[in-house]
C-alpha cells in the first residue's frame, strides 16, 4: 500500500470526520443554508476520497472510519426532510394568508365616485 495515499486517505477521512461531528453537534439549530454549506463542504471531500480511491484501496480501519462517519447520514436526512417541511408549510400559510388578502382588498376605478344620499 502506498503510504503517502494511506496519508491522503486518513486526511480526507479525518476532514470528514471532522466536519460531520461539528455539524451533527448543534444539528437542531442547524438553519438551510448551514445544510447546505455542510453538503457542498462533504461533496467536495468525497470526491477527493474518490479520486483517491481510484488509485489505492482502502484498509479494514479506514472502512470502519468511514462506517462511522455514514453512520450520521440518517440523522442528517432527518433534519434535512424536517427543514423541507418547514419551508413548505410557511409557503402554504403564505399562499393562504395572500389568498384571504386578495379576497378582503377591493379593486376599486380610479375615477369611480361614492354617492350618498341624504333621508
Amino acid at each position: 500500500m502506498n503510504s503517502s495515499n494511506k496519508t491522503l486517505i486518513n486526511d480526507v477521512l479525518s476532514q470528514l470526520s471532522e466536519l460531520t461531528q461539528n455539524f451533527i453537534k448543534d444539528l437542531e439549530t442547524q438553519d438551510s443554508d448551514h445544510v447546505v454549506q455542510f453538503v457542498e463542504e462533504r461533496q467536495l471531500l468525497v470526491q477527493q476520497l474518490h479520486g483517491i480511491l481510484d488509485v489505492q484501496e482502502m484498509s479494514d480501519l479506514q472502512k470502519q472510519a468511514l462506517k462511522q462517519v455514514l453512520a450520521y447520514d440518517t440523522i442528517i436526512e432527518q433534519r434535512m426532510s424536517s427543514l423541507k417541511n418547514e419551508a413548505q408549510e410557511w409557503l402554504l400559510q403564505r399562499n393562504t394568508a395572500k389568498t384571504q388578502r386578495t379576497v378582503y382588498e377591493s379593486k376599486y376605478a380610479s375615477e369611480s365616485y361614492l354617492m350618498d344620499k341624504r333621508k
